[in-house]
């Protein structure tokens, strides 16, 4: 999982910072985060099924390969035509990381416990996110070092992968679980995950570039993403602990609402030399919560290949916000302006928040 969030939490602010240097138009910037997202969407219907047949530690090995050689790809090549068919690709790595590693974490956990495995689980995700803005720090967004180190952190966290069991269900497969009745059932969760993404990809990939037109100027900027990251590392835990605590549909009504706050006075705080940063830390440590409990719902109500399929599905709504969310943020830069961002982030949760009353039985 760390695996998964370094190749975002990474990618999408130094490819977005990488462009706009280039004089390439946030929309076109948002459209290329688009084709990354794009292939976890299209591989959904056939993820289950290579999951189940393969095995999961099969799936996650390839997988990490493939990222690792794309982003080399990525740094030799910068060209925004050519990151077209590169971001599908790795894409595609991280879909493939992100179902399997799941569906394996919410079967194994027990209903008890789940809130806070799925917490050890969401902070490892998060750390992830925070590693990445840190290594631009260290590496700078020019040439090609940060993708070499990128790649070379890929292959160190996915060596254990290497030492692990491959098991393989080719019965299991017979079976076949319909995509549509996994949605029909928890369709407020899945479009919780849609939302989410929307809003989590495009504040990572626009955020520097909010804080640089602000006056915060790019170390910054990616400083406080870091916050926003280690916030969901440090606080995953005891908000999961809360989770086994009390109502779980009552705790993501909570988080919304804070996260939806928390971006409409976000530019009035995250300036400050002290509030910024607590601020930060604190807004990422609930909206990651949005994410976990989600997750944390799925494994309540699916096992077996059921809940593979709804993994793969979650993983697919969020594959689907990544796509909207940053080509309509950046869009909607493009003609509010760049202060716009943190209102827009803001209007894809108030947009979600009747689904949430209408949809949930």
């Amino acid at each position: 999982m760390v695996v998964v969030n370094l190749v975002y939490g990474l990618t999408l602010p130094l490819l977005s910072l990488v462009l706009d240097a280039q004089g390439i138009s946030k929309t076109v910037i948002g459209m290329s985060i688009v084709a990354q997202a794009s292939a976890g969407v299209l591989l959904l219907p056939v993820m289950p099924r290579l999951i189940i047949r393969a095995g999961a530690a099969r799936v996650m090995q390839q997988a990490t390969l493939l990222a690792a050689g794309t982003l080399i790809a990525l740094g030799l090549f910068q060209d925004v035509y050519a990151w077209f068919p590169m971001r599908f690709l790795l894409g595609a790595a991280a879909a493939m990381l992100w179902s399997a590693s799941e569906a394996v974490i919410n079967e194994l956990a027990d209903d008890n416990w789940r809130g806070r495995i799925i917490g050890v689980y969401g902070s490892a995700g998060a750390a992830g996110f925070a590693i990445g803005p840190l290594v631009l720090i260290m590496t700078g967004t020019e040439g090609l070092t940060p993708f070499v180190v990128t790649a070379a952190l890929v292959v160190a966290a996915g060596l254990p992968l290497f030492w692990l069991r491959n098991e393989t269900d080719a019965a299991g497969d017979k079976g076949h679980t319909s995509l549509s009745r996994i949605f029909k059932l928890v369709p407020h969760i899945m479009l919780l995950n849609l939302a989410y993404a929307a809003a989590v990809e495009a504040f990572i990939a626009f955020f520097p570039l909010f804080g640089i037109h602000i006056g915060l100027g790019e170390a910054r900027s990616l400083s406080l993403l870091a916050m926003f990251g280690l916030g969901g590392v440090m606080l995953q835990l005891p908000l999961g602990w809360l989770a086994d605590h009390m109502q779980r549909h009552k705790l993501l009504l909570l988080c919304l609402v804070l996260t939806m706050g928390g971006f409409l006075v976000l530019p009035e705080v995250v300036s400050r030399s002290v509030g910024g940063p607590i601020f930060a830390f604190a807004l990422g440590g609930v909206e990651g919560m949005i994410y976990a409990l989600g997750v944390i719902l799925l494994g309540q109500k699916f096992r077996g290949a059921d809940l593979a399929a709804a993994s793969v599905l979650y993983t697919g709504m969020w594959c689907t916000g990544m796509m909207l969310g940053p080509a309509i943020i950046g869009a909607g830069m493009d003609v509010f302006g760049n202060t716009a961002m943190p209102y827009l982030i803001a209007a894809i949760y108030a947009v979600y928040l009747p689904v949430f009353f209408l949809a949930r039985k």
